[in-house]
Formats: C-alpha cells, sequence, structure tokens
C-alpha cells in the first residue's frame, strides 16, 4: 500500500543537530567529540572532527542521512502538486489499476429464469500497469574545506545542510514539475483526453464551457476517459490546471463560480502551468540518450498545445508515486572530498479510466478525420494461416486519434482473429475478411482486408 510520507520540517538548531548526531553515534564518537552546550562549544567539535576523518565521516554520514533527508522529505511532500501524488511505495516496482465497468440489466422474465440461473455473467473488468520508469540520480560534492567552515558560526552546520540539500532538492523539484507537465502535453496530443473547443477570446464562453463540463463530470458517461468506461468525477475530485497568461484574464471569484466552488475550495484545486507551448527537453537529453525512460516532446506537439487553455482531470488522473528518495556516499580519500548521491524513484502514469478534458480555442481541430489509411506493416504466410499487421494511426491532432480495430460479425463467422490494435490472423482457407475500426466512441465501416497484400499495401477505411 502506498503511503503519504509524514510532513515534518527541520527547525533544530545547530546544536541540538550535533547532540542528536553524537547521541546516536558510535561509542568512539561519543567518547571523542564533546557535547555541545552553547554556542562557544561548536568550534571544539570542529577541532576534532576535522583531525580524525572516520569521525568526519560519521558525522557526515548521519548528518546527510538523519537530517537532510528530513529537509528533502519535508519540501518534497509539499511540492505544488503534492496533492496529486498517490503516496510513497517501499516495495514493489507495479500498480495495477482495476476498473470494473457497471453491470448491464436485463428484463425480468419468468420464462427465462430457468435459462438464466445458472448462466455466468462475467464482469467486464479493465486493468493497466502502471510500472516503476523514472530512475534518476543527482551528485553532489562535500569538500573538506565546507565540514571545516560549518563549526565557525552559530549557523554553520544548517548551512551545509541547505547546500547538501538545495542542490539536489531544487533539480528534483523541478524535474517532478516537469514529468507533470509532460503526462499532460503527451495525453493531450496523442487524443487521451477528450477536448472541448470553445471560443478563446471570450472570457463569459470559457465560463459557461467550464462550468457545462464541470457539471457534465458527475455524472455517468463513457465520453471523457481514455477506456471508454463508464464513470463518474465528483466535484470534490475535479482537479483544474491553467496557464498562467490564460488565468490572469479572469477574477478568482467568476472562475470559483464557472466551477460550482466556493474560493477557497477552488483555489485547491487550481494549480497554474506556465505555459503549454514550451518544454525544457535539454534537462532531460542525458536520459533520452541512455534510456527509453521518456520521449521528447517535438515542435509539432507544441504547436497543437497552442491552442490549450485549460485541463480538468480526475484527481486519479494521475497515477505518480514516490518508490525511493536515498542518499549514498563515497569518500574520495586522494581529493579530500566526499560525493553524494541522491537516488529518487518514481512511477510516473495516468489512469486510462479517470476523466480528463482539456479546453481548446475553436479553432483547433477537434474532429475525428473523415477517413482512415490502414498500413500493412508485416506478412507471415505458412501452411495453417496468414498473418498480417497493419497500422492505422491518424494525424496527430487534439482530437482522439488512437485507432482501434473491430472483431467484425463477419470476421468471427469465418473464424480470423483480429486484434484491436492491428493484427488480422486467416486460418488456412479464407482470404478475405471485412475489418471495422474506432477512433473512441467513432466508428469506421468495416472495410475488406485480403490476404493478397503485401507490406506496404494500404486499405482505407471511411467514418461511419
Amino acid at each position: 500500500m502506498p503511503r503519504r510520507i509524514a510532513v515534518s520540517t527541520l527547525n533544530a538548531s545547530t546544536l541540538d543537530i550535533l547532540n542528536t548526531i553524537r547521541a546516536n553515534a558510535s561509542y568512539e564518537y561519543q567518547s571523542m567529540v564533546p557535547a555541545v552546550n552553547t554556542e562557544h562549544d561548536i568550534p571544539a567539535v570542529g577541532e576534532v572532527l576535522y583531525g580524525y576523518p572516520a569521525l568526519a565521516n560519521q558525522f557526515i554520514n548521519s548528518l546527510v542521512n538523519r537530517i537532510a533527508l528530513v529537509r528533502v522529505r519535508s519540501a518534497n511532500f509539499n511540492n505544488p502538486y503534492s496533492m496529486l501524488k498517490k503516496g510513497y511505495l517501499e516495495f514493489g516496482e507495479t500498480i495495477e489499476d482495476v476498473f470494473v465497468n457497471i453491470a448491464k440489466a436485463v428484463e425480468f422474465s419468468a420464462e427465462k429464469a430457468e435459462a438464466r440461473e445458472l448462466k455466468r455473467n462475467l464482469p467486464d473488468v479493465r486493468s493497466a500497469f502502471h510500472v516503476m520508469n523514472w530512475r534518476v540520480m543527482y551528485p553532489v560534492t562535500i569538500q573538506d574545506e565546507d565540514l571545516r567552515m560549518a563549526f565557525t558560526s552559530v549557523t554553520g552546520v544548517q548551512d551545509l545542510i541547505a547546500k547538501i540539500v538545495d542542490a539536489v532538492y531544487r533539480a528534483a523539484e523541478y524535474d517532478e514539475f516537469l514529468l507533470f507537465k509532460y503526462l499532460m502535453i503527451k495525453a493531450i496530443t496523442s487524443g487521451k483526453m477528450k477536448p472541448v473547443g470553445f471560443d478563446a477570446t471570450s472570457r463569459t464562453a470559457g465560463a459557461i464551457q467550464f462550468r457545462a463540463m464541470s457539471n457534465k463530470l458527475t455524472f455517468m458517461s463513457s465520453d471523457y476517459n481514455a477506456s471508454h468506461v463508464k464513470t463518474v468525477t465528483p466535484r470534490n475530485d475535479q482537479i483544474i490546471f491553467m496557464d498562467a497568461t490564460y488565468n490572469a484574464q479572469f477574477d478568482v471569484e467568476v472562475l470559483a463560480s464557472a466551477f460550482n466552488m466556493d474560493k477557497a475550495d477552488f483555489m485547491g484545486r487550481l494549480h497554474l502551468i506556465d505555459d503549454w507551448t514550451t518544454f525544457d527537453n535539454e534537462r532531460f537529453d542525458i536520459i533520452r540518450a541512455n534510456s527509453d525512460q521518456i520521449e521528447e516532446v517535438t515542435a509539432d506537439e507544441l504547436a497543437l498545445m497552442a491552442n490549450v487553455k485549460a485541463v480538468i482531470v480526475d484527481a486519479e488522473w494521475f497515477q505518480v508515486y514516490d518508490n525511493a528518495n536515498k542518499f549514498t556516499e563515497k569518500y574520495v580519500a586522494s581529493g579530500l572530498y566526499w560525493n553524494y548521491f541522491y537516488h529518487t524513484r518514481k512511477t510516473v502514469s495516468s489512469s486510462p479510466f479517470s476523466n480528463a478534458v482539456v479546453f481548446v480555442a475553436n479553432t483547433a481541430t477537434i474532429t475525428e478525420p473523415a477517413t482512415l489509411t490502414a498500413t500493412v506493416l508485416s506478412k507471415s504466410v505458412d501452411d495453417n494461416a496468414t498473418v498480417i499487421t497493419v497500422s492505422a494511426d491518424a494525424d496527430d491532432t487534439l482530437a482522439p486519434n488512437t485507432v482501434r480495430f473491430i472483431q467484425t460479425q463477419d470476421a468471427t463467422t469465418k473464424g480470423v482473429a483480429v486484434h484491436p490494435y492491428g493484427a488480422i490472423i486467416y486460418p488456412e482457407g479464407v482470404t478475405t475478411v471485412n475489418v471495422g475500426a474506432k477512433i473512441g466512441n467513432v466508428e469506421y465501416t468495416a472495410t475488406a482486408f485480403a490476404t493478397t497484400l503485401e507490406v506496404g499495401d494500404t486499405v482505407t477505411l471511411n467514418k461511419a
């Protein structure tokens, strides 16, 4: 089970920190390092530690692992998007997101009771897996001179902690902000959020559309999530994102009224984004070059985002967990310095079963294409079957654009298996089959796919 990291703040003085470290140190440390009663005793501790490298290692390790991490965790819990994170996972790397669709009703009939009594009515259960996919490390170096200077003033140790923590925490906090922004940009440009167009030049039109959609999300519907399952988002679970410039055009009272919330509640659910049309790709250059954890946010995607004004998501849409926050250390004797490495691991994902709506200027294209072009990617033939794989990704627009192929009645009758994402398996003796497709809830008419198709050939499907 994920858990929230307890709110903790580093409010101890240098005297408290030095005595706490001493109380938890080894017998050798306690016997050689004096307790600190006044600020005048601080230099005496520094003299002992600076003369004994083994004791200095104990001190610096305790300082980082006991004290500095308290500050990191406290700051981590209170970052601007902390309410959207789901907690800290101490064990395991995978989260299973399970959704059970509502059951279908049937009419009551005494005549049909016998046939129905033992009939199996399997629930429509969907699942998605969110895996730990963010593993990064932030290095920081502490020199012997830094340690010596920590004992020359009453705030020296606190300043040393700040130096250690700020070097890594500011980086980690900024990267986490980028990851939330990355999730939304990729979801919007890949059609995983329901687009709603409106006159973005009119504040009244915007307020009306916000109110209407906020109301609609409280009713059962399959129109507003990527998996098209029937679900609702109560107003208390609605999270709003707006870019800073667009938000500045509205009075807070007007926006709160638009979302049917009082001002205080609305401000707790409103999150600002600097803008939707830029992304710091350079920040993740090294990660992209050495792993597949993250993709580049392309110029085409950012061009599409120019029409985005606001987003409403269910609080459960963000599936972001902390898996590990840990310092490790290495003393480099030849250079008289400590290398510290702050390791952070996260699960960064979104739920396909949670509602997510994006508000866009009505100049954007938010309707599904009139036709789809399916292209043959591969073909395999043996004595028992022919397997053809096809791809029919729609153009990059803000409209839903994930294509799923449909197992038609014709395919079922002929014993042909049609995989939703493009594999068609023909049994021996079958040479053609009608295959349809869907983008969201929009269907495309079934079209004949023949075994005579070769790699590179295309088939056109028309919107129903």
